[in-house]
């Protein structure tokens, strides 16, 4: 991977899936169900990208990949909002 200067920012994520993540059933407004408590959140598109890609058993790399080339943003960015969704998912499932 090639940055455009040696101070760019990298992607810091470790690519780390919270666990359970199987158990969220997506609904097509948004919703996101657990179907081990039988609770339900919105989740935005963002997160629904993520979401999807991640329970279609792509990488982290490449879901960083996708969602940087989706919106036009550098992989550093990118790997920040996984991880920044990442851990809301891990609060909220544990």
């Amino acid at each position: 991977m090639t940055y455009p200067s040696p101070s760019a920012p990298r992607p810091r994520s470790d690519g780390a899936t919270p666990p359970r993540l199987d158990d969220l059933v997506l609904s097509d407004d948004g919703h996101a169900f657990d179907r081990k408590t039988g609770r339900s959140f919105r989740i935005n598109p963002t997160g629904r990208l993520v979401l999807e890609l991640t329970q279609a058993g792509r990488p982290g790399p490449e879901v960083i990949g996708e969602l940087a080339a989706r919106h036009t943003q550098h992989l550093a960015v990118a790997a920040a909002a996984v991880d920044t969704f990442y851990g809301q998912i891990r609060r909220y499932l544990s």
